[in-house]
């Protein structure tokens, strides 16, 4: 068995996780200690109609069922335990990206101790700023941009916040962003040295050696992305931060039956507590490359006069 620590939970799998941070500060580990268990199992359900889906995120009584048709089927249970059933041959690089992304954040909901955003997060002087925004707008983008310019990744692709501290927390990730070969030949790193997450797609996975923070930080703010004709940032009043935070509740992203399965009135509840405790900023940009170093110093200076 492994031992890893992340978003704040040790978990004990049967799958190694590179990418993890290994728990060693709670060895030897006791099962009191165990947040999370993972192994392998056979999954016999759900319906084989939504086995037949290329993708499917499916809630039922004993837990959450996601598939994936050329990985195989995982099911999360009370946000403790995790049963991945592969198909065969499946590499283990694959398993572990879909087990590190959604499955993860589905766990995360289930436990309902912090509040889930699909967003990425970067420490800037000791305080955590986070970007959401529909697929394609630039979180991760923007991340690593700031990222190269000195500041530390908390996490990408998963923003996970303790609003039961004096002031809200962003939980650590894992040092990993993922990106797409235009946004790291602009930033001179060469794609072609770094690992495709699936081997039919362009993106890859930038492992960090360095500029990684493995400590909370207090959240300073959320910038919900959009276009605009130049770069713009604009504070969002409660209302409009409420409205712009919901759907990038992690489980949002699942239709309905998710959503209901998750909680609506916690869905409603957390979002309305995260945009009254942390700043809401609508940031507008050119979707383009070019403007990305007028991006990442604008988020500065608000980062540093706000």
């Amino acid at each position: 068995m492994y031992y890893y620590q992340t978003f704040g939970l040790t978990i004990q799998t049967a799958l190694a996780f590179p990418e993890l941070f290994p728990g060693e500060e709670v060895y030897p580990i006791g099962k009191d200690q165990i947040d999370v268990t993972i192994h392998f199992g056979k999954i016999n359900n759900p319906p084989t109609a939504l086995r037949a889906a290329r993708r499917y995120v499916w809630p039922a009584p004993e837990g959450i069922y996601l598939g994936w048709n050329d990985v195989g089927a995982f099911l999360v249970r009370d946000g403790r335990e995790l049963i991945i059933d592969p198909l065969p041959g499946v590499e283990e690089s694959l398993l572990r990206l879909f087990v590190l992304g959604t499955t993860l954040a589905i766990l995360l909901h289930q436990r309902g101790e912090v509040v889930v955003l699909h967003a990425s997060v970067v420490a800037m002087a000791g305080q955590a700023v986070a970007f959401v925004g529909a697929k394609g707008l630039g979180k991760s983008t923007i991340a690593a941009a700031l990222h190269a310019r000195g500041h530390n990744l908390l996490s990408d692709d998963i923003l996970a916040v303790d609003l039961c501290q004096a002031r809200p927390l962003a939980l650590p990730g894992f040092p990993q962003l993922k990106l797409w070969p235009d946004t790291l030949g602009s930033l001179g790193y060469d794609a072609g040295l770094l690992p495709r997450l699936r081997p039919e797609l362009e993106k890859r996975g930038q492992r960090l050696s360095a500029g990684f923070t493995y400590a909370p930080a207090p959240l300073k703010g959320i910038f919900v992305l959009g276009v605009g004709p130049e770069p713009t940032v604009e504070s969002l009043q409660s209302w409009e931060a409420l409205t712009a935070l919901m759907p990038h509740w992690y489980g949002a992203r699942f239709g309905a039956g998710v959503l209901r399965a998750l909680g609506l009135s916690t869905h409603f509840l957390q979002c309305t507590e995260l945009a009254r405790k942390v700043p809401v900023c609508q940031l507008k940009r050119p979707n383009d490359l070019i403007a990305l170093p007028e991006v990442t110093r604008l988020v500065e200076t608000w980062s540093t006069n706000s």
